[in-house]
């Protein structure tokens, strides 16, 4: 089936990958400079479609392909008990047209769903709860968000409206369970039992489940029991429903007996984000590797507001007016900001190399900014665009490169997310300090690869006993982190770069690695 047509009125330059912060505009500048870019060369050049996998079918469609099916019908059924009506989980059934038949989702896959709302398409990412043998009816679940752009639209519409809205859903994708025959163990809450349900729905025979479901109480529990159902039918799978009114939140000692009793497990992780952070918080307490869990935080970015009432907006204006004489003297101030102390290899830049002018006209500008502090847009430019990883990228793009911004973004590095943030390059190349690298601290190493083993190592000493020492200060002596020099690791410690040789590079010192095999383009060649 043909990809249903970008409406005229879809935003031509609106935000792709929320992930990568990728534009329409920059993907199809990147295509535009090379007909042959596939979805993967895109993901390596810009970083999108590399974490949540929610953005792939629209980079997809951008280059010419087709992952959509249309919802010819769909229908919906509430869940829950009805108690807390504005934070309802409804099913939805999507009856789908198209050639080839829609393709079965396997387990832990899941589909990216648009409506076509207000003039533009809604993009969220579900798990698929229930498919027809056929493939063509899908269910997923969604719980409804009080300020939520989608759910709110399709789960409050009455039965004409919601079948007027025009909905479509991409082929099943991300990365489906090994099924390596290892017993998996799903932490979920909330609508995020879908993941446990569609790992119980494609369970291979022989493949030991545990659910660990927790909701505020039992009638938020939904699809309860199908799994208790599950769990007294089959000797492979147990369950342990835990409803916060009588059991309590989960806590490290509940998640340590889990692993306890589930002893070389893999475990998935899916729910509201502070749930999320305290389970995987605990599963480190209790001794299991970053590797063996997996988290599944779906795309459910919302740019609607909560309304405000008056009286705020009343306030919130009057600011707005106090302090508009002070954002017109801004780029005058701008001289006063200290810019001398410049960062190696800077020092013929110009200002404005990195600090481009914000889009619009003055007027337009003081506009999108008065929208933003009464809430009715998100956030805008003043006077300059923020300077993110797109401008360092723009003039250091380098395809060989070992440890990518976007890389960080796998689900896999959640954890070093959260400690490092190492997507960010300004979490480790702070401008105007004078120095390369402002983040010093050479044990960062150790939030990514503290389980890295190598296969026939001929180092000397070995990896394995570098990282049980924790001597995380030698990978520099050996290692060119980008991989951007002439440089080959040495197999001896006793050959590698002295500790000070290093610290000094990384203030302002010249390479010791060699030369430069990726050099740096010029801000008016990067555009």
């Amino acid at each position: 089936m043909d990809a249903i047509p970008v409406r005229e009125n879809q935003d031509q330059n609106d935000l792709v990958c929320h992930c990568a912060g990728v534009g329409r505009a920059r993907i199809k500048a990147a295509i535009a400079t090379a007909p042959a870019s596939t979805l993967e060369s895109l993901g390596s050049q810009l970083g999108c479609g590399v974490h949540c996998g929610c953005c792939r079918p629209l980079v997809q469609e951008l280059l010419g392909e087709s992952p959509w099916y249309e919802v010819a019908n769909a229908t919906r059924t509430t869940l829950t008990d009805g108690r807390f009506p504005q934070r309802s989980i409804v099913q939805l059934d999507l009856q789908l047209v198209g050639f080839p038949p829609y393709p079965q989702a396997k387990p832990a896959q899941h589909v990216v769903l648009q409506a076509w709302i207000d003039d533009a398409w809604i993009t969220r990412t579900y798990t698929v709860v229930k498919q027809s043998e056929d493939g063509n009816t899908v269910s997923i679940a969604m719980r409804r968000l009080p300020y939520g752009e989608l759910t709110t639209r399709l789960l409050d519409a009455d039965e004409t409206i919601f079948a007027a809205i025009p909905m479509r859903i991409a082929v099943p994708a991300g990365e489906a369970d090994p099924a390596d025959g290892r017993p998996v163990v799903c932490f979920v809450a909330g609508v995020g039992v879908t993941l446990a349900l569609s790992l119980l729905n494609g369970r291979p025979p022989g493949q030991m489940l545990h659910v660990d479901y927790s909701a505020s109480y039992r009638g938020d529990m939904v699809y309860a029991d199908r799994i208790e159902a599950s769990a007294s039918g089959s000797r492979e799978v147990s369950c342990f429903l835990r409803a916060d009114d009588v059991d309590g939140h989960i806590d490290d000692e509940d998640i340590r007996q889990t692993v306890q009793a589930f002893p070389g497990a893999r475990f998935y992780v899916c729910g509201p984000q502070g749930y999320t952070g305290n389970v995987v918080d605990g599963l480190r307490n209790a001794g299991v590797p970053d590797a063996d869990v997996r988290v599944e935080a779906f795309f459910l970015k919302s740019h609607a507001k909560p309304r405000r009432s008056v009286r705020r907006l009343a306030y919130a204006a009057g600011l707005a007016v106090a302090f508009l004489p002070l954002l017109l003297l801004a780029p005058a101030l701008a001289k006063y900001v200290p810019n001398a102390a410049h960062n190696p290899g800077h020092a013929d830049l110009a200002c404005t190399d990195c600090h481009r002018d914000a889009p619009g006209t003055m007027r337009q500008q003081l506009q999108a900014k008065a929208k933003h502090l009464l809430g009715l847009r998100g956030h805008s430019d003043f006077g300059m665009r923020a300077v993110g990883n797109p401008t360092c990228i723009g003039c250091h793009d380098n395809p060989d490169d070992r440890h990518p911004a976007h890389r960080f973004l796998e689900p896999r590095f959640e954890a070093a997310r959260r400690r490092l943030a190492p997507e960010q390059c300004v979490s480790c190349h702070r401008e105007h300090t004078g120095s390369r690298v402002s983040q010093t601290d050479s044990g960062f190493c150790a939030a990514c690869h503290s389980d890295t083993q190598v296969k026939d190592d001929p180092t000397t000493p070995t990896h394995a006993v570098l990282f049980a020492e924790e001597r995380w200060d030698t990978c520099l002596t050996c290692h060119d982190f980008h991989g951007n020099h002439a440089h080959d690791a040495p197999d001896d410690l006793d050959d590698a770069l002295a500790p000070g040789v290093v610290a000094a590079y990384l203030q302002h010192a010249d390479s010791p690695y060699g030369e430069t095999v990726v050099k740096a383009k010029q801000p008016e060649t990067a555009q």
